[in-house]
């Protein structure tokens, strides 16, 4: 395993080499800082026009900047939005993908409706209407009072509308029945025919219904944001050969239209992802190489769109901070991997990459490096003569089958026992030493298959051996050690217990082996004479063998003289 120090450093920015380039960095860092503080709640309230300056954020930068603060504090913020900006921000907090998650719905129209009258209406009116119906639909019963209907048992706490026309059985826990009463007095009072045409409507409606069509006009919005249905967004993992990726001297499309310079594309994005720009990454600093102004902010655009299209290929709702964070952090490693690959340790080469390769291809660059690994484990998970036993036998040690999980889920990630020194949990790939170390690790866990093979240890073998006692939970290191012994000390080859004579042999040379290291280097010698020379070929099978070995010396358990 390569140390931390055996890693490739990463090269240094233009910005390092050049003089002239520092002040370009520094601007870059500064805008990144600029979008922060923009962002901070307190300092649009504390702008000369608090409502204006509301009023002015794009409807997803509302949003962002309402849950980062969070209620109750956002009320203040959420007292001057617009019906547009509060449809955009129910676009993005209300949905579990393609359903209303009622427990967002409670906590936005608890705030709501303590705004005033006039604001409340002004929104109400501004969302579809099959939301808003539903919404209704959810939290009351309706009946209609002119038709002669009555509620006949109450499920919560009834409110008569002021027009007298209706009776609504508030649902839910008392706050919920009080958000519902407020809200609908509310509307009725500063509308009510509209109300009482909505309330008329509500009636004829199916659930299932309204709900399919809000969500069809919510995912028409969010497209327009870069979150595209699910099914297209996936191209941002399309697989490509990473040989027809190069950099050039032309300038990428354009994402941000040519003038568009009314928002600052930071604040478009979530706050997450705009603290890993500024950490100095490979990706991060080829970026800010970028001196041209309006390709920097092509490149800010092109970058939420497609942070917005992860996340709706991953299926990853926008108010699930836990989720967007995990998929941002993998999308910012993949376009890091990207550019050190076509970078090659050359600065200027890696600002060339990311001023003329689309994002989208660039993280598609990422993938398809990383995707060759999940390649990898998922042909060592079923394709070993061991996998097409029936049943498939899993005989992987339990670092191997780390490695195997992590690196072959759908979005492959590192395991971090691969680090120097190891560290529990996984991270994204960021690096291409990174792929060299997991790369590393499965094949010595290939090899682990070939060398149980080289030492007798054939599929038919394996498998009556696992169907008994004896190989109940063994693992490839366990018959692999037992294999091993039986070798050295000239037994038949089998998976059985050794006889007495190879017992006491192998105490004695056991033995023998803990006075000194000459008499541990002679064991080790003799044992790897033991082994068929095919199967030690490769540095992989070299490292697995002096793996066995050195538990066994330590005393790990294999196939001995009487059950383990």
């Amino acid at each position: 395993m390569k140390s931390r120090s055996d890693r490739p450093t990463p090269s240094k920015s233009p910005a390092n080499e050049q003089g002239g380039e520092i002040v370009e960095l520094s601007r870059f860092r500064a805008e990144l800082g600029r979008g922060r503080r923009l962002r901070r709640a307190d300092a649009v309230l504390e702008s000369p026009n608090p409502s204006k300056a509301v009023r002015a954020l794009p409807g997803d930068e509302f949003y962002y900047v309402v849950h980062e603060l969070g209620f109750p504090e956002a009320g203040e913020i959420l007292q001057y939005a617009t019906a547009e900006q509060v449809q955009v921000a129910f676009d993005f907090a209300l949905w579990d993908r393609d359903q209303i998650a009622t427990d967002r719905v409670d906590e936005w129209l608890t705030y709501m409706v303590e705004a005033p009258p006039t604001a409340l209406i002004a929104w109400a009116r501004g969302l579809d209407i099959e939301l808003l119906a539903l919404i209704l639909r959810q939290r009351a019963r309706i009946y209609d009072l002119s038709g002669g209907e009555e509620p006949e048992e109450e499920e919560g706490s009834l409110f008569h509308t002021p027009d007298g026309f209706f009776v609504l059985d508030l649902l839910g826990d008392p706050e919920q029945q009080r958000v519902t009463r407020r809200l609908c007095d509310l509307l009725y009072r500063m509308d009510l025919d509209w109300m009482r045409k909505i309330l008329v409507g509500i009636r004829a409606e199916v659930d299932a219904e309204l709900e399919e069509e809000a969500y069809r006009w919510r995912s028409g919005r969010m497209a327009d944001l870069g979150f595209e249905d699910y099914y297209d967004a996936l191209e941002v993992y399309r697989e490509l050969d990473p040989a027809d990726v190069r950099p050039s001297d032309e300038v990428a499309p354009r994402v941000r239209p040519v003038g568009d310079e009314t928002t600052d594309p930071f604040l478009r994005m979530p706050a997450g992802l705009v603290e890993q720009l500024a950490s100095g990454s490979p990706f991060a600093r080829a970026v800010a190489g970028v001196t041209d102004k309006g390709e920097l902010a092509n490149l800010q655009a092109a970058l939420v769109t497609l942070s917005n299209r992860v996340l709706a290929a991953d299926r990853v709702t926008p108010g699930d901070d836990v989720a967007v964070e995990a998929a941002l952090t993998r999308l910012h490693a993949t376009l890091d991997l990207a550019t050190e690959f076509l970078g090659r340790h050359d600065a200027n080469e890696a600002v060339r990459a990311v001023r003329s390769i689309p994002l989208v291809r660039l993280h598609q660059l990422g993938a398809s490096l990383i995707g060759k690994l999940r390649k990898l484990a998922e042909t060592l998970k079923k394709r070993t003569p061991f996998a097409r036993l029936t049943p498939p036998l899993e005989l992987w040690e339990m670092e191997d089958a780390e490695i195997l999980a992590a690196t072959g889920r759908l979005r492959p990630m590192f395991p971090r026992s691969l680090e120097t020194p190891p560290a529990p949990g996984e991270r994204p790939f960021a690096s291409l030493a990174d792929l060299a170390l997991a790369t590393g690790a499965l094949e010595r866990a290939a090899a682990s298959v070939a060398l149980l093979i080289g030492l007798g240890g054939k599929p038919e073998l394996m498998a009556a051996f696992a169907s008994t006692e004896l190989g109940a939970d063994r693992d490839a290191g366990f018959v692999g050690r037992s294999l091993l012994v039986r070798r050295f000390l000239g037994e038949p080859e089998a998976l059985a217990p050794l006889t007495p004579p190879a017992t006491s042999a192998w105490k004695r040379h056991s033995q023998e082996a803990r006075q000194g290291e000459p008499q541990r280097r002679k064991l080790i010698e003799g044992m790897l004479a033991a082994v068929p020379p095919a199967v030690m070929g490769s540095a992989a099978a070299r490292a697995v063998m002096a793996r066995w070995i050195e538990g066994l010396l330590d005393g790990a358990d294999f196939l001995g003289s009487s059950p383990v």
